[in-house]
């Protein structure tokens, strides 16, 4: 099972991405503009968060021990640098087609997860616990995500 304090940070990370999405709707300016910002840096942020958490179970020692196992060994190091990259290049497009990026990049990467997290834990319970939030996190930070890039296109 997850440690508590891991699923209050976690779910207090969605708070900036519902707040944020709603000012880019309802704000005045430039309070809107200030939210399409913060909310596209911190869409980035995430993003590469979320792909440098294939990084953490590998740091330490064991890291140099050769498994065989192609995702330990070389996919989850160069996968972890993925949402990064996606993420940077989306902060140099137009907020909405940024924000669309970011969303993707979250989906995409909940998705790897899913389908390699198994091979870096191999606690069967831990694994579904942090899969279920790791779920609904990604879920409502896309959708606050394409919320503001609908909600700006509008504009």
């Amino acid at each position: 099972m997850l440690a508590p304090i891991t699923k209050r940070l976690g779910y207090a990370g969605l708070i900036p991405f519902i707040l944020l999405s709603a000012l880019v709707q309802f704000a005045e300016s430039p309070w809107d503009f200030w939210a399409a910002n913060s909310l596209l840096l911190y869409g980035a942020s995430i993003a590469s968060f979320v792909g440098a958490l294939h990084w953490g179970p590998l740091l330490g020692p064991q890291s140099n021990t050769v498994t065989n196992n192609y995702w330990r060994d070389k996919g989850a190091w160069l996968w972890g640098v993925v949402p990064s990259l996606c993420a940077w290049g989306a902060l140099h497009l137009a907020f909405s087609t940024g924000y669309f990026v970011i969303a993707a990049t979250l989906l995409v990467a909940l998705l790897v997860d899913r389908q390699q997290f198994h091979h870096l834990i191999s606690d069967e319970a831990y694994l579904e616990d942090f899969l279920k939030m790791r779920t609904t996190l990604t879920l409502v930070a896309a959708a606050s995500l394409v919320w503001a890039g609908i909600a700006i296109r509008q504009f």
